[in-house]
């Protein structure tokens, strides 16, 4: 029985479910918000708009997405950062479930719904097409081939003990590495509200350098949850981590990015060992439902002045940092909460974005070959693992203004896909759980390699968290695999430097706790 219970925890991650109240905090306020909204909606809005034969396939998604989660908290084991819990609670239930709501509501409707034909018919396909695929994720966590090969490979990995007390001046020297690689790629447009017009054969490399600032901040968020008590050091480690994250969310001008650091203190938290209270909990879910409102408030507002994505020198970049928190100042509370309202309400809806490929994807197939989008699985697979310092004219699997262009008529946005639109693009309905199944393998064979059954160590918790945040669940299913191995190799490179520098660092801070 060993082998089926396949939702366990490592020894370190606490044993009862108190990591779900933040979770049931913050989006219970959003469903709490949504509610409101839709009594609010249901009153100025025809009930021509509403879609209400599509709340029982809501709700349905929602029982199967959520699954593993429940089954956790029936064994009492509940872990919000397990691969099959953490994509349900960070993209699929407000994306595909709240997003449903809206959508039934009448709420959210997108211009696009129009290229949706047979809306009664192709909507309802949708969700059955995103509970296959979430279906045929945890069967292939579940397949026991990749517990084994995460087991196979935790036996060669490096078995790296490294002190807590030892962590601190080596994270700030990568840390510092990281800002200076952001600074670089903020200036080539490569981060931030931008996009190059010419990619450069170097640009890949800054890009990923510049993770090891995300890298280093995890590092250093450890060393604090580790600690034995805060004192001074602590207090400016958490400092500098809360203004160099702050910065960076404020020139990334992504929507996302303020419940994304959340996100990975809340990892560090988990994962150091320490004991989630109710009160702690509650503390932060309301945290967690301020960042989501407040970055859909500064993003939306960015974008809306930047305008479109071309690139800025720094100098003027700022300005448009300086200029978005000032008219975010000018408005009034109310009129900002309505915006972030209204903004997170578009931003978490999918299902529409996901049935226009559903809807379209047959009819379209042979203009994805003269738009040069077809293939991309196969595409961005063969050829990722060559660089592009060795092919300058390497091809982009798939351009998203390109997809945008052909599917929405509109090249100026970046679309939600979802690994779920692209295997049904490139491989029709069988291709979904196929597809899915392989990916459940392979996280479940990172998972068992880094963290299942394992005590705490420093840089595998790190490693972990990287490869599991390289998985984008609405971009393309092509660029799961190649984010994770460049991801996991830059991750790997600034843990080497961790090694080099913690083997000779020898300094012994106030306010640690032995491992």
């Amino acid at each position: 029985m060993a082998d089926i219970n396949l939702y366990r925890s490592g020894p370190l991650i606490p044993k009862t479910p108190s990591m779900l109240f933040p979770v049931i905090v913050l989006w219970g306020i959003v469903t709490i918000t949504v509610l409101t909204y839709l009594a609010y909606a249901g009153e100025t809005s025809g009930a021509s708009a509403s879609k209400y034969y599509l709340l029982p396939w809501c709700f349905l998604t929602g029982a199967v997405v959520s699954s593993p989660a429940i089954f956790q908290l029936f064994k009492g084991q509940f872990d919000p950062f397990h691969p099959l819990v953490f994509p349900a609670w960070s993209y699929f239930l407000p994306a595909f479930f709240i997003g449903g709501i809206l959508l039934a509501a009448g709420v959210v409707e997108p211009y696009y719904l129009a290229f949706i034909e047979d809306e009664q018919y192709n909507l309802p396909l949708t969700f059955v097409y995103i509970m296959l695929g979430y279906l045929g994720l945890i069967a292939g966590f579940t397949l026991p081939i990749g517990r084994r090969l995460g087991e196979k490979v935790s036996r060669w990995l490096p078995v790296w003990d490294w002190k807590t007390e030892n962590m601190v001046v080596p994270g700030l020297i990568l840390l510092g590495l990281g800002l200076a690689n952001t600074i670089l790629a903020f200036t080539q447009g490569l981060l931030g509200f931008q996009k190059v017009e010419e990619r450069g054969i170097f640009d890949g490399i800054v890009y990923l350098l510049s993770l090891f600032w995300v890298e280093a901040s995890l590092v250093l968020w450890l060393y604090v949850f580790r600690s034995k008590k805060l004192a001074t050091t602590q207090y400016l480690i958490i400092l500098t981590l809360l203004v160099t994250s702050f910065a960076r969310a404020a020139f990334q001008g992504n929507r996302g990015i303020f419940i994304n650091t959340f996100i990975m203190i809340a990892f560090a938290f988990v994962l150091s060992g320490r004991k989630v209270t109710m009160k702690f909990g509650a503390i932060g879910g309301t945290i967690a439902a301020f960042a989501v409102v407040f970055g859909m408030i500064y993003g939306t507002t960015f974008r809306s002045i930047k305008q479109d994505q071309g690139t800025l020198g720094m100098d003027k970049y700022a300005d448009v940092v300086t200029s978005t928190f000032e008219k975010v100042g000018d408005q009034d509370f109310g009129a900002n909460l309505s915006f972030g309202f209204v903004a997170l309400g578009e931003r978490l809806e999918s299902v529409s974005s996901l049935a226009v490929i559903v809807s379209n994807y047959e009819k379209l197939a042979p203009y994805e070959e003269i738009y040069g989008i077809n293939d991309n699985i196969w595409n961005d697979t063969a050829i990722f693992f060559i660089p592009r310092i060795v092919w300058p004219n390497k091809p982009v699997g798939i351009e998203p203004s390109k997809y945008a262009d052909l599917y929405f008529n509109f090249s100026e946005n970046a679309f939600t896909m979802t690994p779920i639109g692209d295997l049904l693009r490139n491989f029709g309905p069988f291709g979904i759980p196929l597809g899915m199944c392989f990916l459940g393998i392979l996280i479940r064979s990172i998972y068992a390699a880094l963290r299942e059954n394992q005590e705490f160590s420093f840089w595998r918790a790190t490693l972990f968290y990287m490869m599991l945040t390289a998985i984008s669940y609405e971009g393309t299913y092509g660029l799961i695999l190649p984010s994770i191995v460049k991801v996991g190799a830059v991750s790997m490179l600034g843990l080497i430097i961790l090694r080099f520098l913690v083997g000779s660092s020898r300094n012994t801070l106030p306010g640690y706790r032995s491992i």
